[in-house]
């Protein structure tokens, strides 16, 4: 019989026993795990933090850029002719734009090559030049007897990049156009003008676009035009009828940086409020009192605290009629919850958005004395963020640097303190069992010893019954 097999027959301790004794003895060592699952939830508090602060200082980087307010709205009295976009040099103002003319590419028709199909060979030998009128010498094209009217155009347009020439095959015609619009030249020579039929070609000349602006003629070789009015594009479409013509107005688009501050201002609040319940104490007289991970984290306190005292301080920027938030409509209450008054913003903004913007976002050059390597004065010159948003990414930053962070030091601790207990846990374990080993090698001897002592009182008993 197995020492497994013996263990409880006799003494009745069997392995559900020591298994009861080792379930109490395992009891001190929840604390472990405990702790563990206390750090962990920690940690992973912290890290919502990181997340939140992080999605917060991307937000208050859209109030640092100058496209944020000075964006513009572009609005034309129909969409068959032109459409227009606008960036933010753009001037506001309301324009009249009639267009006369589209461009068009100088499009050259061969005639008709008699041919199958356009992937048979077609028998020529020789060359095939092509001019733009621009580069110094004509681009050219050998071309051998098993070469097909596919080849030849394919060949073509591997340098239609530099020659700026393309060509097309329709009906067994080759046709070559330029790959730009306007008056541009393209001209054909080479042996092989005449076999590929260019000689009987039909030849649509390159066109300018044409178009008035408040009746102002312009010409361009394009149906893209950006060099008219600064920070303006335009794309021809389509021509007007005599004494027809659309009705462009650019205004100031308030609203994207309406968004933008309106997306910090939620942020903020998703901040705060997770803040709130990370470090509540939860209803301290109930049985069930539950409280949160972070409750009583004195840097967590801090952040909470200098994020309020940044949305609600007035601040010293280079603008003159903006001192704090609540001049752009933002307001916090007692709880550290923030509104926005939009309209008060609109309002704001559209008075003066220059000061509005200079209030969310400065720079300024400073000289600044120093030392070189050869221990000799020098100067350098060093930009100096000022403003709301840049103090505020400053702030932040001093909490989610992947380096230098508040938060990167404090889970840098969390996983020190967890790799500590991992190893409480383990080294606890480890003597639990060595304590479980012990107790089946001390029962199966007590077990062992009495089957022994049973046996010998049988047979003691069997020679005294002999006798």
């Amino acid at each position: 019989m197995s020492a497994m097999n013996i263990m409880g027959t006799y003494s009745g301790i069997d392995m559900t026993t020591i298994d009861q004794l080792i379930e109490a003895e395992s009891a001190s060592g929840t604390r472990y795990t405990t702790q563990k699952t206390e750090y962990q939830t920690e940690q992973t508090a912290w890290k919502d933090v990181n997340s939140r602060l992080d999605s917060f200082y991307n937000k208050l980087e859209t109030l640092t850029k100058a496209e944020t307010f000075n964006a513009k709205n572009v609005s034309v009295s129909s969409k068959d002719f032109v459409s227009v976009t606008a960036e933010g040099s753009a001037a506001v103002g309301e324009y009249k734009i009639h267009v006369d003319q589209l461009a068009a590419a100088t499009r050259l028709t061969g005639g008709k090559i008699t041919a199958e199909s356009i992937t048979d060979e077609l028998g020529f030998n020789g060359n095939l030049n092509l001019s733009n009128g621009e580069s110094e010498e004509a681009f050219e094209f050998n071309i051998t007897s098993d070469m097909s009217l596919k080849d030849i155009k394919d060949l073509i347009n591997e340098k239609s990049d530099d020659s700026k020439i393309k060509a097309n095959i329709v009906d067994n015609r080759l046709i070559l156009e330029r790959t730009d619009t306007g008056e541009k030249a393209l001209t054909v020579g080479g042996s092989l003008v005449s076999s590929l039929k260019l000689d009987e070609n039909t030849t649509v000349e390159g066109k300018q676009s044409i178009f008035t602006i408040d009746g102002i003629e312009i010409k361009k070789d394009s149906n893209t035009i950006n060099d008219v009015l600064e920070g303006v594009t335009f794309n021809l479409q389509n021509v007007h009828e005599e004494n027809k013509s659309d009705t462009l107005k650019i205004t100031d688009n308030t609203e994207v940086a309406a968004d933008a501050l309106q997306a910090v201002v939620d942020q903020y609040n998703s901040i705060n409020s997770f803040i709130e319940t990370q470090l509540s104490v939860g209803d301290p007289s109930a049985e069930d009192n539950s409280t949160g991970a972070l409750v009583g984290d004195s840097a967590l306190t801090r952040l909470q605290t200098n994020l309020r005292s940044m949305m609600t301080r007035n601040m010293e920027t280079a603008s003159e009629t903006v001192n704090g938030l609540q001049d752009l409509g933002v307001e916090v209450d007692r709880d550290g919850l923030a509104s926005f008054d939009r309209e008060k913003f609109i309002e704001a903004f559209e008075k003066n958005p220059e000061d509005a913007a200079l209030f969310f976002h400065s720079s300024t050059n400073e000289k600044v004395e120093s030392v070189d390597e050869n221990g000799d004065p020098s100067t350098e010159t060093v930009t100096k963020l000022t403003g709301f948003a840049n103090d505020a990414r400053s702030l932040v930053n001093e909490y989610i640097s992947s380096t230098t962070g508040i938060i990167k030091t404090k889970t840098d601790t969390y996983d020190r303190l967890i790799k500590d207990v991992n190893q409480r846990i383990e080294t606890f374990n480890e003597r639990i069992e060595t304590k479980r080993q012990q107790y089946i090698t001390q029962f199966t001897a007590l077990d062992t010893a009495m089957m022994e002592a049973e046996s010998q009182l049988e047979f003691l008993m069997g020679q005294l019954g002999e006798s």
